[in-house]
């Protein structure tokens, strides 16, 4: 692929992102400083270590279809020509944040689910002087978790962001429990990171709600579902809130907020100044919309990536490396409307906007990622995918992910 092919394909990805960024602040669901701020404390930095089709295949094409099988019919298909000032967009990002850090009301928050995301969660939280209640369904996985959350203590004091004494002063901040009454009976704000299952995450929500003290705050990690989906399982929906994490929860500052139609705008304001107070970048997401802000821009992003694969103007290896080595960089640093707003940008609103007619507007999945499905090609899970997977390249893969993401700070 020559440089012009490649710069032409670089414009169009971008646009992709650019498009369902202005449709999302038009609708009023987020702010442009908020975008930007998903995009350089999260997903933004995975792109600059990775490609969406390498970052997918860690979880899965089948996984991919169902996080992103509708939202294929829903991100944005309509071109837009309002432009966001810039002036907006970086007054929003300097203001001063209102940390509320002279107390926190969040002392002692509970962590439902000590997978994946869970254990993370849990050590941050415990690192930045919280109580930490961690609960699951048995023993081992509670053991597992706290032998996780070691090496992700021992990955931040390698880098100098936590000292060494710090680690056990963390993990003595963590108590584990089998029993869900005992692990929210005092907690301030509860986390549920158990799985995509909404069936399930209702009964936790129920659960929760019977036994957790009056004032506390019900939160969901979920990446698909929103707070009235699991808030309506409880009689205090005003305490309702989603808290959308990133993997890997402690590497990477950024969270969305996501304000559920009856959650209280003292819940969102509480939420907020706790997770500025410990360094983390919160996005407020105003209504609830599937996917989010970050779902709906890698997925924006997706489409049009498969699509070019399928139009055989590049590889899926060729997309990555546009990614990673062109605007990914440039994204983690400033974001979509930073980017524009950047006085060393050579690309412009309108010439975004020009591009918008050659994007993919298909309301189905595309077929590449179908027949990757019903050939048993899924990624890293069955060793292939659009790349080839050994456990050793696997685990190379997201160790140079994760040793990238913390060496951002």
């Amino acid at each position: 692929m020559n440089v012009e092919n490649s710069d032409l394909i670089s414009l169009r990805l971008q646009a992709a992102i650019y498009r369902e960024s202005l449709a999302l602040v038009e609708a009023g669901i987020v702010s442009a400083a908020d975008i930007d701020r998903v995009i350089t404390k999260s997903i933004g930095r995975r792109w600059a270590v990775g490609g969406p089709f390498e970052i997918w295949e860690q979880i899965g094409w089948d996984l991919v279809q169902v996080i992103a099988g509708e939202l294929f019919g829903d991100i944005s298909v309509a071109a837009t020509a309002d432009e966001i000032s810039s002036s907006e967009v970086s007054d929003s990002q300097n203001a001063a944040a209102d940390n509320g850090s002279s107390k926190s009301k969040f002392k002692n928050v509970t962590v439902i689910g000590a997978g994946l995301l869970g254990h993370g969660i849990a050590l941050e939280l415990a690192v930045n002087g919280k109580r930490v209640f961690l609960n699951d369904i048995s023993e081992d996985l509670l053991t597992d978790a706290i032998s996780r959350a070691r090496v992700g203590l021992s990955s931040l004091a390698s880098v100098g962001r936590i000292s060494e004494d710090q680690i056990e002063q963390a993990l003595s901040r963590i108590s584990t429990s089998t029993d869900l009454a005992e692990s929210v009976k005092n907690a301030d704000l509860i986390i549920e990171a158990a799985s995509e299952n909404i069936e399930l995450k209702k009964k936790i929500f129920a659960e929760i709600d019977a036994h957790a003290p009056g004032h506390a705050v019900l939160a969901s990690n979920s990446s698909t579902f929103v707070p009235s989906a699991y808030g309506s399982a409880t009689k205090r929906s005003t305490n309702v809130i989603g808290i959308h994490y990133f993997n890997p929860p402690h590497f990477l500052p950024g969270i969305e907020i996501i304000t559920g139609p009856d959650t209280s705008r003292e819940v969102v304001e509480l939420v907020k100044n706790e997770y500025e107070a410990i360094g983390k970048k919160p996005a407020v997401v105003r209504a609830e919309i599937q996917g989010f802000v970050s779902n709906r821009l890698q997925v924006a992003l997706l489409r049009d990536a498969m699509s070019v694969v399928e139009s055989g103007e590049a590889t899926s290896s060729e997309i990555d490396e546009i990614v990673r080595s062109g605007f990914g960089p440039k994204f983690a640093q400033f974001g979509v409307f930073g980017s524009l707003a950047n006085s060393d940008s050579a690309i412009s609103h309108s010439v975004l906007v020009e591009q918008f007619q050659k994007l993919n507007n298909d309301r189905d999945l595309p077929k590449l990622l179908i027949d990757k499905i019903e050939s048993g090609d899924l990624g890293v899970k069955t060793g292939k995918g659009f790349y080839e997977w050994t456990p050793e390249s696997a685990e190379a893969w997201r160790a140079n992910m994760a040793n990238s993401l913390l060496q951002m700070g």
